[in-house]
C-alpha cells in the first residue's frame, strides 16, 4: 500500500494506490492522519467503526467523514487504521478499527471536511486507486 498527498487548491488531496479495496481505504485514511500532522505517530486507545452504504464512493465518504467526526469529539487523531469491506446485495458495509491520539499531545492542522470534488474509487489493472480531496 501507498499513498500520496497531492497538492490542490486551497485544499488537500490523498491519492492511495493498493493492491486490495481494504488497502486502498487505509492508504486514504492514512493520507488523512499525514495530512494533520506530518510525524509519525502511533495512538493508544482503539476506536471500532460501522458504516454502510450504497455505493463505494459513498462509503469512502462516510468512513472519511466519521473520522473527522471523532477526531473533534474524541479529540483525537485517527491513526493505525484496519478495515474489512463486504458488499451484500447492493448494500457496502465497512468494519473498521483505529488508534486514537490526543490531540492535545501532537500539533497538527485542521482538515475541515472530506468532499466529493473529484473523488474517485477505480479499479485498476494493479488493485485500486483512490482520490479525495479534503478541504482545509
Amino acid at each position: 500500500m501507498e499513498f500520496h498527498l497531492r497538492d490542490h487548491t486551497a485544499d488537500i488531496a490523498v491519492e492511495s494506490l493498493a493492491l486490495t479495496l481494504e488497502e486502498a481505504f487505509c492508504g486514504i485514511a492514512e493520507g488523512l492522519s499525514q495530512a494533520h500532522s506530518p510525524n509519525s505517530l502511533s495512538g493508544t486507545k482503539k476506536f471500532h467503526l460501522n458504516i454502510s452504504s450504497e455505493s463505494l464512493e459513498s462509503l469512502l465518504f462516510d468512513f472519511l467523514d466519521m473520522l473527522i467526526y471523532e477526531r473533534d469529539v474524541y479529540n483525537v487523531l485517527p491513526t493505525n487504521h484496519k478495515v474489512s469491506i463486504t458488499q451484500k446485495d447492493d448494500i457496502w458495509n465497512l468494519e473498521g478499527t483505529y488508534y486514537g491520539v490526543p490531540l492535545d499531545t501532537i500539533e497538527s492542522r485542521e482538515i475541515k471536511a472530506v468532499t466529493y470534488s473529484d473523488m474517485e474509487v477505480k479499479k485498476t489493472p494493479n488493485g485500486w486507486r483512490l482520490y479525495v480531496v479534503f478541504d482545509v
